[in-house]
């Protein structure tokens, strides 16, 4: 496939196998990738050894690279009475330590359970992001804070949901969320849905 202009998300879906999509964000040329290429083969050898390793979930860590959170994970079963979900309500990697000026980028994996990350005052309605909050060239939201008394929520963090053949295609979902920290300090957060089940963590940045 060529892409001749720019898209913050072309979305794929195979016809056949409507659990198999993907995402492909075309910057333009004159746009910084967020990763460099060696960022994302890892990114491919994680997830190819996860497959052909049949790893139970949880026992993993996916993404295992640096200043990078897994918000959840979750998969899909079945057995002939039909189809269940099954969600880890954790913040892998619950405590990470950074130095001031660094990011921190949060992913979820979960294919059906939202997630939000969430620093500061809890927002009465969780589902849309803080005003501090923007977007990144390649669709992932961002947040700059610069005290532990600063606030940020990512809103949902959420995989769209699973294609239909024969109905419009789905928009992209937003599934990442970045905070760069200015200041050293330790930095709690939690997710909003979910923070009574545990799903709470802790960024600890250091001069």
């Amino acid at each position: 496939m060529t892409f001749p202009v720019a898209n913050k998300g072309f979305k794929l879906v195979c016809l056949i196998h409507r659990n198999m999509t993907a995402t492909v964000h075309v910057l333009d040329g004159t746009e910084p990738l967020p990763h460099d290429q060696a960022f994302y083969d890892k990114q491919a050898q994680e997830g190819r050894e996860r497959l052909l390793s049949s790893i139970d979930l949880g026992s993993h860590e996916e993404h295992s690279g640096e200043n990078h959170v897994s918000a959840g994970d979750g998969m899909i079963t079945a057995t002939p009475g039909g189809s269940e979900n099954l969600a880890l309500m954790r913040f892998q990697h619950e405590s990470i330590f950074i130095h001031a000026g660094e990011t921190v980028e949060w992913s979820n994996s979960d294919p059906t359970a939202s997630h939000t990350i969430t620093f500061g005052a809890e927002p009465t309605d969780p589902m849309p992001p803080s005003s501090n909050v923007t977007l990144d060239n390649d669709g992932a939201r961002h947040a700059t804070i610069s005290s532990p008394a600063d606030s940020a929520h990512s809103g949902f963090i959420v995989a769209a949901a699973q294609e239909r053949t024969g109905l419009t295609q789905l928009p992209v979902g937003v599934t990442r969320f970045r905070v760069t920290f200015k200041q050293p300090g330790t930095y709690p957060y939690i997710c909003a849905l979910h923070d009574e089940l545990g799903m709470k963590g802790t960024v600890i940045v250091r001069p």
